[in-house]
């Protein structure tokens, strides 16, 4: 992948422009001490419920406060992360696939998970086995196209038991100085939701399905956006999005990054706006605006301004803490 792509000023939407000023806190900073740049009061901005509970509790309090309507067969989509890597802890996922009766879905991804039997051996590696919820690898029996029309894809590509599923979960271990892109929800519905042939799609603006040929940061961004537009437009009205912002060491070269602690958790109906308020609240923390505009350009987050000019949701929201 080429870093760093010269971004243009309508891509700065992200947060960028609306840089952050240190302020005491109020209600625009949510409490965090800096401004949340892209809260609003507006009634028409979706809402983003926030809670400071990082625990099993606290993830079915924000998920009830929803409302979701629950039907049919119910899929919380995570991933289980890398051997030995930062993921979820399985007792808090477990409590909300208990109180929902759900099980958790995701899809095979490049080596060590490119088989259903070796991802279900990283699952296990990292805590989540049947003890957990039920698994279903969605691609183990082949894959499903779900049509769309945005920047490059004509259709994203995903496993065939997605199609069992009626009422939809999506819950992230919302990574800030971690990866290229940071790892929200919005990639939880994209690059993640993909088969080993869908995500070789997004990487490649459509072009390549049966190898890894990535494009250039905006153009992937682009994919991305389709993808999820993809995924909500195939369940549409059935999803909602929750963001687990807990304590992490940087892994990146960021200047003046830093562990935050267990922040908390945000959720909401909006993918954008719900990745846009974990955007606020952990690229937020940097000492002045210049830092944050880098920390912004190293991970990728004009995703969400580019994912909102794609109709998938809006970077405007109102926090409300529960």
């Amino acid at each position: 992948m080429k870093r760093r792509e010269v971004l243009t000023s309508s891509l700065f939407l992200a947060g960028t422009l609306f840089a952050p000023k240190l302020l005491a806190a109020d209600s625009r900073t949510g409490g965090f001490g800096y401004a949340l740049t892209h809260q609003v009061q507006e009634k028409s901005a979706p809402e983003v419920l926030f809670t400071r509970e990082v625990s099993g509790n606290g993830l079915v309090r924000i998920y009830d406060a929803l409302k979701q309507k629950r039907q049919g067969r119910i899929g919380i989509k995570m991933t289980f992360e890398t051997p030995g890597g930062p993921h979820l802890n399985p007792q808090t996922v477990k409590a909300l696939a208990d109180h929902t009766q759900a099980t958790l879905i995701d899809n095979n991804c490049f080596s060590p998970r490119d088989t259903t039997e070796r991802h279900l051996a990283v699952a296990k590696e990292n805590g989540f086995d049947e003890s957990i919820a039920p698994i279903d690898i969605l691609d183990s029996e082949g894959s499903m196209d779900l049509p769309v029309k945005g920047y490059h894809l004509k259709f994203a590509r995903t496993g065939s038991h997605f199609a069992r599923y009626d009422t939809l979960i999506s819950l992230v271990r919302f990574k800030a100085h971690f990866l290229d892109f940071y790892g929200g929800t919005l990639k939880n519905l994209s690059i993640c939701m993909g088969t080993l042939e869908g995500k070789c799609l997004i990487h490649s603006a459509g072009e390549v399905s049966s190898y890894f040929s990535s494009r250039d940061d905006k153009t992937t961004c682009e994919s991305m956006s389709d993808a999820v537009k993809a995924a909500m437009e195939a369940k549409k009205g059935r999803w909602v999005f929750i963001n687990v912002i807990e304590a992490m060491e940087p892994a990146d070269s960021c200047s003046g990054a830093k562990d935050l602690g267990n922040i908390g958790i945000v959720a909401g109906y909006d993918p954008v706006a719900v990745d846009q308020a974990a955007i606020d609240i952990t690229f937020g923390a940097a000492p002045d605006a210049q830092t944050r505009q880098a920390w912004e350009e190293r991970h990728s987050t004009m995703l969400t301004a580019i994912a909102e000019q794609n109709g998938v949701g809006h970077c405007r929201y109102r926090l409300r803490e529960i």
